[in-house]
Parts: structure tokens; sequence; C-alpha cells
């Protein structure tokens, strides 16, 4: 079965003294577009995480976002200038002194002045880091392609169910078509009575008539190849491979012989019932727009 370009995937990986969760998001688009969005941390891996995800996708736009987060303090370290704080410390006694104040100076004054302090980022393996990414980017990755399975599904049932009703009108068309040669006979013969009165009709050049109006309006090999094109969409839609470009170029066609066997026909019957045909063609455009 085809899968749909659209689904949700979430997955999650504690190691290394990190928490990571990835999320996936994917929806129609006529080739494969992917967009990493990581934490300036682990940025490094955005090119590595992109080509993981295309692996497993062969169109849609695709959104990957990569949370980060402490499992106990290994991201960030403290880093304290003691001869800043010392410096400090001088320069505020020195000031006590020249201003006749007393007190002392206590350590929460100096850790509050600016650069005494700072807080830094650890750096990080960018492997180990990798090791549980992919951990959590392979979980969102198949809840993803279940999603995608369920909703290609749900499209394929609905397909077959249009394509079926377009063979059913098929079969009226096929079962009109002869007819429509009949009755032109008829209504040709009947007018030339009208017409010669008396004398007799050549029956000869009725028939030629008759025959050059089928010839014309014959719709059998349009026929023909509607029904290929439904048969080859069934086959399509029994594999288990992306199928969203050959079912749009089916589908092109499908329309091209509506069109034809529109044109073509002047019956009234017929012309109702390639209107429906076209129209259940639209709805199975609209649908495969959302199929891999």
């Amino acid at each position: 079965m085809p899968k749909s370009m659209t689904g949700y995937g979430r997955g999650a990986c504690t190691g290394a003294g990190l928490g990571v969760t990835v999320e996936v998001r994917s929806t129609n688009h006529r080739y494969r577009d992917i967009n990493v969005r990581a934490p300036r941390e682990i940025s490094e891996l955005e090119d590595r995480l992109r080509a993981f995800v295309a692996a497993g996708l062969a169109r849609g736009h695709v959104d990957v976002t990569v949370t980060l987060e402490e499992a106990g303090a290994h991201l960030k370290t403290v880093e304290v200038r003691p001869d800043l704080a010392q410096a400090f410390h001088a320069a505020a006694k020195d000031l006590a002194r020249r201003l006749g104040l007393a007190g002392e100076i206590g350590v929460e004054a100096l850790l509050a002045l600016p650069d005494v302090v700072a807080v830094k980022a650890v750096p990080l393996d960018a492997e180990v880091v990798w090791q549980v990414v992919e951990v959590a980017a392979r979980e969102a990755m198949s809840a993803l392609g279940e999603m995608r399975a369920r909703e290609g599904e749900a499209l394929a049932r609905d397909l077959i169910h249009r394509t079926q009703r377009i063979e059913q009108l098929i079969a009226g068309i096929e079962e009109r078509a002869p007819l429509v040669t009949q009755e032109y006979r008829a209504r040709l013969e009947a007018r030339l009575r009208e017409l010669l009165a008396d004398v007799p009709v050549d029956e000869t050049r009725i028939a030629m008539e008759a025959a050059i109006y089928a010839d014309k309006s014959s719709i059998a090999e349009e026929l023909v190849r509607l029904a290929s094109h439904i048969a080859q969409v069934h086959s399509v839609v029994d594999q288990d491979e992306p199928a969203g470009r050959r079912l749009e170029f089916l589908v092109q066609e499908m329309h091209r012989e509506a069109n034809t066997i529109g044109s073509k026909s002047q019956d009234v019957e017929i012309s109702h019932m390639v209107v429906e045909i076209k129209s259940e063609i639209e709805k199975i455009r609209e649908q495969i727009q959302n199929i891999e």
C-alpha cells in the first residue's frame, strides 16, 4: 500500500548526561524537503540527522525538531575569576577607606559583579551525542512511518472505490455506444423519408453515412486505454513503494482519455457519464497529492 506524506512522530532518549527529544512532522510536497532545527550545541549534527531522515522518505516537506535537556549538571559549567574578584574587593576597600565607611564586603556582592562569574557550555562529544540523538530519531521515524502507513491505507481504499465507480461508468458507456449509431441511422432515415416523400430511400447510402458517423464518433480505443490506466492504478496501489508520481501521471492520462471521449461523443447520456467520470478523476487527483 502507498503511504501518505502527512504524519507525525516523536522519540526520546536519555544518555551521556543528556535528554534528547526528536519530533518529526511531514506534509505533502512535490519533492523531498527536510528542515532540521537543533540546539546550537549540536548544530554540527544537523546534516547527519537530515541524511538519516531522508533515508526513510521519498517525498514530502519534513520539519525535524531536536530538543536537548540536561540529565544532571553536564551541559554547563561555572567559571569564577578570583583575580577579578580580588581586584574588585581591593578597590571597594580602598573606596570605603577614602569615604570613611565601615562594613565588610561579602562574597555574595562580589559574585554579583560583572564578569566575576561566567556560565559556559561544556563541549560535547559529537559521536557520543549522536548515539543518543539517533535512538530518539529512529523512534520518531518509526512512529511517523506508522501514521503515514495508516493514512496511506485510507487513501488507497478511497482510490479503489473511485476507480471502481469509473469502471461502472465505462461499462455504461460501452453499453450505450452501439445504440448511438443505431439511433443516428434511424433519425437519418426518418429525415430522408420526410424530405423525399414518395421517392425510395437509398439504403446503401444510409448505411454508408451511418458507417462514417460511427467511425468518426468511435470511442472504443479511448475506453480501452481508460480501462488500462485504471488497472495500472490498482496495480500501483497494491505495491509497497512510493507511488505518488506514477499515480499523478496515470490520472493525467485518464483525464486526457475522458476529455477525448466527451468531445467525440454527441450523445447526451454518454456526456453525462463522462462528466461523472471526470468528477471522480478530479477527486482522485486531489487525494494523490497526499501520497508519497
